[in-house]
């Protein structure tokens, strides 16, 4: 291992739930990477939180068959060396008050071991449910107070869901908060750790042409797409509570909606960011309740049920909204959101349509494309060559495959590292929580009483018609089917 960068903190950083799918598919190797590539200080321990009694070998073979899923990376002996000698494991119930005891004093030890007093890591990977009664057990026996000599602080990170509706929400903020307080609590949404997504305001505000035009006077809407060519797989379960509503609207895509709508902070720290995200979330109206049927779609693929084994579930798999934005800078300009499962193509992009009422037919596109490709690309009209006066379609692209250097990393990695710097920009506060539920709520709430009809879908297609009817009513259709980006082909 190389030498770490100076401004993360050394820490022991404790996962619950260490034998869990998402410490396995993206907790584990993103530390191994870290280590790897010197950003771990060498003080930094990990210790994993399991009620199956696993060992450090379990674990370390692991990470070894994750980091080499992709047939083309090798585990670094010294790297897996590291990890062993810095690595241990409390089996514990973590509903058992005695177990948090054990849970102290192993940690006390190692920090006695390593002589120096080191912040103290939380992630929570865990079902939501047992988020409350975790931290609850975590403040009654002091580890919210950081090490034994309280010179370092406590952290906890958890991922969503952030509750299952608004009153929910409220409830778990109120409780997580008797223990932690707000500035201690990192809420991982990890689209805002990804490459394209940490660049939305850098392209925005430090770009004039397009700084300047961000706004009604110059687009006409604004679409944004999250879709997946898999179905559910295995989370059967999770899926028939949350739907796609509650697992990417309310938290990824009201996310991308606020980095493209925000006006430019003061400062781009984390506290004027999070104040303008927050601003701008509260402005954004769902649709008013007579119109959920016209301006929202929900759709379910058409093998679902038998995959649940529901006949009658009323679960969407696909979610389509039209949303507007009462402030000056955006108001009379619609933001489109979909997102669904078993479609024709895993992709996630931004699309900002450039169109004067008068001039329909002149119009530029501005795609930011999240994945696959990462790049943000503009369409233009110029003239062929030639003596004809014929148009054509032009794409000005910055493509990261082919303009970055081959040093990036991975959401989680970025996830991970920025806890351990304190950088809480790309995490989501507790007012932001409670405003994207504000804004989603009463669209689930109108579902829930058939305000708008489940329609099914073909496995493979690209959705309800529905959804195209939505954005044809603005003039449009959703891009993603047809632009050739960076340079994936998309064809209905």
């Amino acid at each position: 291992m190389s030498e770490p960068t100076k401004d993360l903190q050394p820490a022991i950083i404790t996962i619950f739930g260490i034998t869990g799918d998402l410490a396995k598919r993206y907790l584990l190797p993103s530390l191994y990477m870290l280590a790897n590539n010197g950003l771990l200080p060498l003080n930094t321990k990990i210790v994993g939180v399991t009620r199956s009694g696993a060992t450090v070998e379990e674990i370390l073979n692991k990470i070894k068959i994750s980091v080499e899923s992709d047939g083309k990376t090798k585990c670094q002996e010294s790297t897996m060396q590291w990890f062993k000698e810095s690595l241990s494991i409390v089996s514990m119930d973590i509903i058992d008050n005695a177990d948090y005891i054990k849970l102290k004093d192993k940690l006390d030890s190692i920090e006695d071991k390593t002589g120096i007093c080191l912040l103290r890591v939380f992630y929570l990977a865990i079902p939501s449910a047992m988020f409350a009664p975790v931290v609850d057990k975590l403040g009654e026996q002091g580890l919210n107070k950081g090490c034994q000599h309280g010179t370092h602080e406590s952290r906890l990170l958890i991922e969503k869901p952030f509750g299952y509706d608004l009153q929910s929400a409220k409830e778990l903020i109120v409780r997580l908060q008797k223990s932690f307080t707000e500035e201690q609590i990192y809420r991982i949404d990890h689209y805002l750790a990804k490459e394209t997504v940490q660049n939305i305001l850098a392209f925005r505000f430090n770009n004039p042409i397009f700084t300047e035009t961000f706004n009604s006077k110059h687009i006409s809407h604004i679409m944004i797409t999250a879709t997946e060519s898999i179905g559910i797989e295995n989370r059967v379960t999770f899926y028939e509570q949350m739907g796609a509503m509650r697992d990417f609207i309310q938290s990824h895509l009201l996310q991308l909606v606020a980095l493209t709508t925000m006006d430019e902070p003061k400062n781009m720290d984390a506290k004027s960011i999070h104040q303008q995200k927050e601003i701008i979330l509260n402005s954004i109206l769902p649709p008013h309740a007579d119109n959920m049927g016209v301006e929202t779609v929900r759709g379910q693929y058409n093998t679902y049920r038998k995959e649940v084994g529901d006949i009658k579930s009323q679960t969407e798999t696909y979610a389509a909204i039209k949303l507007s934005i009462n402030n000056d800078r955006w108001r009379d300009v619609p933001v489109f959101i979909r997102t669904g499962k078993a479609l024709a193509e895993k992709v996630n992009e931004i699309t900002i349509i450039y169109q004067k009422p008068n001039k329909p037919k002149h119009k530029n596109i501005l795609v930011i494309r999240i994945q696959p490709n990462e790049g943000i690309v503009l369409d233009l009209t110029i003239k062929k060559p030639g003596f004809k006066d014929e148009l054509q379609h032009v794409q000005m692209d910055f493509c990261y495959q082919q303009k970055l250097s081959d040093v990036q990393y991975t959401a989680y990695e970025r996830v991970l590292a920025d806890t351990l710097r304190g950088d809480k920009t790309l995490f989501v506060t507790s007012q932001e929580v409670l405003a994207s539920w504000r804004i989603t709520s009463p669209i689930i709430e109108a579902w829930a009483n058939n305000r708008s009809a489940l329609t099914f879908y073909d496995n493979g297609s690209w959705g309800p018609a529905a959804a195209d009817e939505l954005v044809e009513g603005a003039g449009s259709s959703w891009q993603t089917d047809i632009l050739n980006i960076c340079p994936t082909n998309f064809k209905k």
